[in-house]
């Protein structure tokens, strides 16, 4: 019996993870066609930035308005709402030649790719308690992590042979497959709670999250975390570009220890979190990060080794942080851990959208000074959390 009830909890996070790499897979297998697309449209390429930095936006305010109810609603439901919405303007997108519908599938997209990581990682902390509740969280956050690297590979090759049209056609029969596997494969009950209280309306339920102090600090923290690690994964390719002289066809190669190391830090908190108190692993990873960023800052147009070294120890922190910060928060709460990790979900891609465009101040300020003071700002930030370190029960 508990033989069975392991591999039907294996099955669950297996599809709730293969899910979530989809919908990111749905958001990264796009940029390597940005030409394609704009050439095919006839449109300035503007147009079709915004349909990118439009999908992230989307994604992040799908967490806060979806955060709020998720716990209440047949979460199986949910993920078969969100699959069917990408699968059918997947489809739409593959074959209009109208820009404007085009954009609009696009965001359409985005919500159907917005539900899917809430509901996941929702259902996830409802499935497994304790500890192994940390170590499914890193396993997530590890298939996660893939898409972002193999997703610009495969849409280029996809994209080469087949166009756009073959990309958002390939996008289209993983939706069916996926919807097949979530009709069969996840419980009826979706793990919905029903609450004997009279439920909160939006403003109270994020009322009662911010009202968690230990929980409105990582959620201060994870907005400069991942502000931090998109600036620095934006400045990147201009660094590697006009500094190094490295060609296009290369510059790719050299995410690789960034890509590598977060998935080694995600196997990495696996196992530590079963021997080492999460409050303890929490206050490591505010103190070695800030840290990496200032070297990074110092040594990142020094040597192209060196600034490859710096990229996979801080790549092991920023793999590390998520499965982290989800399981602490799960653990702090229990009746709105949905709309606290929605709100975690919204923080973390706003951090990124505002990152990215915070770049642009290497063309004014030297990037020396610009990530020497986010280091030192993000570690101004976690000393005012020392009162919070000194906490056994954190």
């Amino acid at each position: 019996m508990l033989r069975q009830q392991a591999y039907g909890k294996m099955l669950i996070l297996s599809l709730l993870s293969i899910s979530s790499f989809f919908a990111s897979l749905n958001q990264n297998i796009y940029t390597p066609v940005i030409p394609l697309i704009r050439d095919s449209f006839n449109v300035s390429i503007h147009w079709v930035n915004f349909t990118v930095s439009s999908f992230i936006l989307t994604i992040a305010l799908v967490q806060i308005c979806l955060g709020s109810v998720v716990d209440r609603k047949n979460q199986k439901r949910l993920l078969i709402l969100g699959v069917v919405l990408m699968g059918i303007s997947t489809t739409i997108c593959a074959f209009t030649d109208d820009f404007l519908l085009f954009t609009i599938c696009r965001l359409i997209q985005a919500v159907g790719a917005g539900i899917i990581p809430l509901v996941t990682i929702t259902m996830i902390s409802h499935v497994f308690e304790g500890e192994e509740r940390g170590n499914a969280m890193g396993t997530y956050q590890i298939v996660l992590t893939l898409a972002p690297a193999l997703s610009p590979v495969l849409g280029g090759l996809v994209g080469e042979y087949f166009g756009y049209e073959g990309i958002f056609l390939f996008l289209s029969v993983i939706c069916v497959i996926l919807l097949l596997s979530m009709m069969y494969g996840l419980p009826d009950s979706g793990y919905k709670i029903e609450y004997s209280q009279k439920q909160d309306h939006f403003l109270q339920t994020y009322r009662s999250v911010f009202s968690n102090r230990v929980v409105f600090m990582m959620m201060l923290i994870s907005f400069f975390v991942f502000f931090i690690y998109f600036a620095i994964l934006v400045f990147l390719p201009l660094l590697l570009r006009d500094h190094y002289h490295v060609d296009l066809q290369y510059i790719g190669l050299l995410y690789l220890p960034l890509t590598v190391s977060m998935i080694l830090g995600s196997v990495l908190f696996k196992k530590l979190q079963r021997k080492i108190a999460l409050g303890k692993l929490y206050r490591a990873t505010l103190f070695v990060m800030p840290a990496l960023i200032i070297l990074f800052g110092i040594f990142h147009t020094k040597t192209i080794i060196g600034l490859s070294t710096l990229l996979f120890l801080y790549g092991v922190t920023i793999g590390f942080a998520p499965p982290l910060f989800s399981t602490m928060i799960s653990n702090k709460i229990s009746e709105y851990r949905g709309a606290a990790l929605g709100l975690f979900n919204f923080i973390r891609y706003s951090g990124m959208a505002i990152g990215g465009m915070f770049t642009g101040l290497s063309q004014v300020l030297p990037s020396t000074l610009i990530f020497i003071s986010l280091g030192i700002l993000l570690l101004i930030v976690s000393f005012c959390q020392y009162p919070l370190f000194m906490r056994k029960d954190l």
